[in-house]
């Protein structure tokens, strides 16, 4: 007998993906004969071949056209599609696949809608993981697990490792992982904030300080590296999305804006700090580790936007100008403490 074959569809961005892994890990333990696709962006390709239980990753080239993927979906013959997209792309690729079933993730876009225009909104909070496997509901798969996981290779850990020790970072001695960056210019905590809490975890806990990110934070990184008082370990743009997990397994903790890396830290197993301004953890997207903390000052006017992608109506950022270094501080010393 032919086992089923099972596609999941979500094209991006990082930290939604990585938000999939409770999804594929639950597939995987109720149907360990079927075989599970995924359909993501091409840049994507990477971190998606690191969810547990997946066998085949379909990456979605933007030069292919949308007709001759959509093409390659079909020869495919998927039993199941599940729809962890849900926007006029991932609905489209799922009428045309040719599939028996589909099922749909309910993204409670109006409800989160409320949260922003109504901040004091009562509509209970539901993560988005725990949305994602609602939609497992109709095959009668309870999905208990809801802690996101990525695959650390062994031998991405050995090249993190040989990395770190030629760049004079000792075995042994505690790494505080910084990923600065973040989609928009609003979701970034200042700079020299960055700097401040480094230069303070350095002198208290004898941390080396390791800045993370893509080629987009190089210049944030380099403002924080010139801020300090010491320069740190600095690996922004230079880290292949692949190993991104191997490097955050060998931090201590991390500290990060709301952000793709956030979910990619916590999701390698290291405590993680996310920083929320102008969203808010009540959106659904916050670090779900048993160890991790999202900050927020609670402001009346947060959430102010959907993706934290629009200027700051009071022309202040208070959100996150006012979410002091010592607040910060005191939280990421509880991972130090311990």
């Amino acid at each position: 007998m032919l086992s089923m074959k099972i596609l999941i569809i979500r094209f991006s961005s990082l930290g939604d993906i990585v938000l999939v892994s409770p999804v594929t890990r639950a597939l995987a333990e109720w149907f360990p004969d079927a075989e599970t696709s995924v359909a993501v962006k091409l840049m994507y390709e990477p971190i998606a071949r690191l969810l547990p239980g997946v066998d085949t990753i379909i990456p979605f080239r933007s030069d292919q056209g949308f007709a001759a993927y959509i093409k390659t979906i079909r020869q495919r013959e998927f039993d199941l599609v599940i729809d962890l997209h849900a926007n006029p792309r991932s609905r489209m690729l799922s009428k045309f696949s040719g599939a028996g079933r589909v099922i749909r993730y309910r993204k409670r876009h109006l409800a989160r809608m409320g949260m922003v225009y109504r901040t004091g909104s009562s509509i209970a909070t539901r993560h988005t993981v725990d949305l994602y496997l609602d939609t497992l509901k109709s095959l009668d798969i309870e999905g208990r697990d809801r802690l996101p996981s990525l695959t650390v290779h062994p031998e991405a850990h050995a090249t993190i490792s040989e990395r770190l020790r030629a760049d004079g970072i000792p075995i042994g001695q505690p790494i505080l992982g910084i990923a600065p960056g973040a989609s928009s210019a609003v979701k970034r905590w200042p700079a020299e904030y960055f700097a401040d809490l480094a230069d303070r975890c350095r002198r208290e806990y004898t941390t080396a300080i390791l800045l993370i990110g893509s080629r987009n934070d190089q210049l944030t990184a380099a403002t924080i590296a010139t801020a300090m008082d010491a320069p740190p370990l600095d690996w922004t743009g230079t880290i292949d999305l692949s190993l991104l997990p191997a490097v955050f397994s060998h931090c201590h903790t991390v500290i990060s804006n709301d952000s793709g890396p956030m979910h990619v830290a916590s999701a390698a197993g290291t405590p993680v700090t996310g920083l929320f301004g102008p969203t808010h953890p009540k959106l659904g997207f916050s670090p779900t580790g048993s160890d991790d903390s999202a900050l927020t000052l609670n402001l009346g006017c947060s959430p102010c936007s959907m993706h934290g992608n629009k200027a700051c109506w009071k022309k202040t950022n208070a959100c996150l100008n006012d979410l002091s270094v010592d607040y910060v501080f005191q939280e990421v010393s509880r991972h130090f403490a311990s």
